[in-house]
């Protein structure tokens, strides 16, 4: 008896995951940066591609707030990433990834993509030390809603649709997805060596789960 009645009491105190808004309320949620997470996956492209490594790159240090409303059209969402934050090959990524990510990759190669990828070909880390991420439409309903967001990198803003799975309780929120998006749709240039002959494929594939506390 006594261990059904400590279960009770923890289904009664334990947070409670709504889809319905209106017993929610409207509510504005900090982005808590140690439990959020986007994960960005490369892929060698090109007659050489066998020679290219497979790359995971990871950012731990997301920053925003998202406000929810009864209306979920009407909610805002705001990201800032610090560029210099992104992370190249986490060992312990690659291994959440499939067999074409579980080769080593040497920290000279891991050094060299981190150079390549905040150089001022691509992300020109120098210049334009941020990207900020905001939603401009949101549809569909809760869990499964899509999110027209606006991307700035260098200065430049493209459209982007991100589908979101999401899950929200009396004190914190949690989006999650995947999707794939071309690096030419935000204005990046794949990396390329040898005449061309080794590249970047043009399409990445983006993993992320954002964690949010009511403020």
């Amino acid at each position: 008896m006594r261990i059904i009645s400590i279960l009770i009491i923890l289904l009664m105190t334990a947070p409670t995951l709504s889809n319905n808004l209106n017993q929610i309320g409207e509510n504005q949620y900090k982005i808590v940066p140690n439990d959020s997470w986007i994960r960005v996956l490369a892929y060698p492209d090109g007659p050489l591609r066998r020679f290219g490594h497979h790359h995971v790159i990871s950012h731990t240090a997301i920053k925003g707030t998202v406000k929810v409303k009864s209306d979920l059209s009407k909610s805002s969402i705001d990201l800032e990433l610090k560029v210099s934050d992104f992370v190249v090959d986490d060992a312990t990524l690659r291994m959440l990834e499939d067999e074409n990510f579980q080769k080593e990759v040497s920290q000279k190669d891991i050094n060299g993509t981190r150079e390549n990828m905040l150089g001022e070909k691509l992300l020109n880390v120098e210049q334009f030390p941020l990207i900020r991420v905001s939603a401009e439409k949101i549809d569909g309903e809760i869990p499964d809603i899509k999110i027209e967001t606006a991307i700035t990198i260098k200065d430049a803003t493209y459209k982007v649709v991100i589908p979101a799975n999401i899950s929200i309780s009396d004190n914190s929120l949690i989006a999650s997805g995947k999707f794939e998006l071309n690096q030419t749709e935000i204005g990046l240039v794949p990396f390329s060596a040898a005449g061309g002959a080794l590249t970047v494929r043009d399409l990445l594939v983006f993993k992320y789960e954002i964690y949010a506390a009511l403020e």
